[in-house]
């Protein structure tokens, strides 16, 4: 499932998926060393998987994105029809 809030947050600042990631890449090897590759970036857009990032990498992310933290946690957030608990509920 595509994670909607997080492309219209890369939209906000007119940014595709690769410069995102170069960006990122590039101030992150700052900072921490890693590197973001735009096939991870691709992966949190399609909600193949969840960024896990070190505080000082998620307010590089906040910087970048021009957002709040709220704003990026929801990004990430899951649908409510992806919960496992609805599975149980069909009584």
């Amino acid at each position: 499932m595509v994670k909607v809030k997080f492309v219209q947050l890369l939209e906000r600042r007119s940014l595709s998926q690769e410069q995102f990631a170069e960006i990122v890449g590039v101030a992150w090897a700052r900072i921490s060393g890693r590197k973001l590759s735009r096939q991870s970036v691709n992966s949190w857009v399609r909600g193949r998987s969840i960024p896990r990032l070190s505080p000082a990498e998620t307010l590089v992310l906040l910087e970048i994105l021009g957002c709040t933290l709220t704003e990026l946690a929801m990004a990430f957030q899951e649908s409510p029809d992806q919960s496992p608990d609805q599975s149980s509920e069909s009584e």
